[in-house]
């Protein structure tokens, strides 16, 4: 068994967003056995961003539904999209 890898975006619901403490908050809701290796911060519109994640997670758990729930529990989200996800 290995590891997938998931890019996920996640959408603040307001403009004023510190990111690293956004991504701070999505990591510590993540189990030991995840993490996110790589974020980059990407525009939407009229001023509004998004960080885009790619997180390794266990290959038991499929897709990418149980990191949406985790990162469901975050405050302060309006949206998580997973865009992809494959073996690492």
């Amino acid at each position: 068994m290995g590891d997938y890898i998931a890019l996920i975006d996640i959408i603040p619901e307001e403009m004023d967003v510190d990111f690293d403490e956004l991504v701070e908050k999505l990591k510590s809701v993540l189990p030991e056995t995840s993490k996110i290796e790589h974020f980059d911060i990407l525009p939407v519109a009229f001023g509004l961003e998004k960080v885009r994640l790619r997180v390794r997670y266990p290959e038991q758990w499929g897709g990418t539904d149980r990191l949406e729930e985790l990162f469901s529990k975050v405050k302060g989200i309006q949206g998580i999209e997973a865009l992809a996800f494959s073996k690492a």
